[in-house]
């Protein structure tokens, strides 16, 4: 049997996102393939949900929308305060659930309510990088994040 992290992609990424003494480039890698993942099984799923979601236009759908999607990126942002690869880890899952959380509220409110769909696109975009930042530490080296 090979050396550690000799498997081939994306495992080894993978598993170098949960070791401290792994390089911070594959970590990073690493993160970004799970997000990748999680983006793309979130996706399907909200295209599977697409033609069986009526649309129900109410201001208080929106209203939960806006406030359901600042509690997830209020608990990523918590997550990210653990530190460590798992804190980040969350923090990208929790990314993920507001992608489908808004995707799915943007369906409800169907035609206007699919501009959600970008914001959850950018929250979770923006939840990866501080995830990435989170890994790498203040000074650029691997340790807890913000």
């Amino acid at each position: 049997m090979g050396g550690p992290f000799r498997e081939k992609f994306p495992w080894g990424e993978l598993r170098a996102l949960l070791d401290p003494k792994a390089a911070s480039e594959k970590r990073r890698r690493g993160l970004w393939v799970y997000a990748g993942f999680l983006f793309l099984l979130q996706g399907a799923g909200l295209l599977l949900l697409a033609p069986f979601l009526p649309r129900a236009w109410h201001p208080l759908l929106l209203a939960l929308a806006f406030l359901g999607a600042g509690w997830l990126f209020l608990q990523a942002l918590m997550a990210l305060r653990e530190g460590g690869p798992l804190g980040a880890l969350v923090a990208v899952g929790l990314g993920a659930g507001l992608f489908f959380f808004l995707g799915v509220m943007g369906l409800l409110l169907r035609p206007w309510g699919l501009g959600l769909l970008p914001l959850g696109v950018m929250g979770f975009l923006h939840l990866v990088r501080r995830s990435e930042g989170a890994l790498k530490g203040p000074s650029g080296a691997p340790g807890p994040g913000p």
